[in-house]
């Protein structure tokens, strides 16, 4: 038998050592599933892919609602970004707010827009995502519209927690 070769200090240390890894494991799992809460929870509130009439290109709007979950950060300045793909998702455009916002503490809504200069394109894809004001850390779930040129639309296609 294995144990009979150890001898019962090496015993003991083995054991916990077993313990410790197996406390450590389940507080790292725990530190993981309350990472995944998000700090902002976003919906979509409206959304639209049409002709500007005095320049050249197409407008790009998407009002997202958000509600401010961590409370710490009710009157901080955050930033939201939007990344627009084509259809076959390259990524094409990306804005965010030049100075960003204050996150009101019951929150509210922000629209993102964007001039599209590309004609050919009937077709792309947006996503939303809230972050602190240096765009390092996401605070929010990633809202994706699909828009179509020349349609309005309030429907969420897609909301993940990335």
């Amino acid at each position: 038998m294995v144990l009979g070769f150890l001898s019962t200090n090496s015993f003991v240390f083995l054991i916990i050592i077993l313990s410790s890894s197996i406390c450590i494991s389940g507080f790292s799992s725990n530190i993981l599933a309350f990472g995944d809460k998000k700090a902002i929870t976003l919906t979509l509130d409206k959304s639209s892919y049409a002709p500007l009439t005095n320049i050249h290109g197409n407008q790009l709007s998407i009002s997202v609602r958000y509600q401010v979950e961590d409370k710490s950060l009710a009157d901080q300045k955050i930033n939201g970004l939007m990344k627009i793909y084509s259809s076959n998702g390259t990524l094409i455009h990306s804005t965010s707010f030049p100075d960003g916002f204050n996150a009101k503490k019951k929150g509210g809504v922000e629209e993102l827009k964007t001039t599209i200069r590309d004609p050919t394109l009937e077709h792309v894809i947006a996503n939303v995502t809230f972050t602190d004001l240096k765009k390092t850390e996401t605070l929010s779930n990633t809202i994706t519209a699909n828009l179509v040129f020349n349609q309005t639309s309030g429907q969420i296609s897609n909301s993940t927690g990335e």
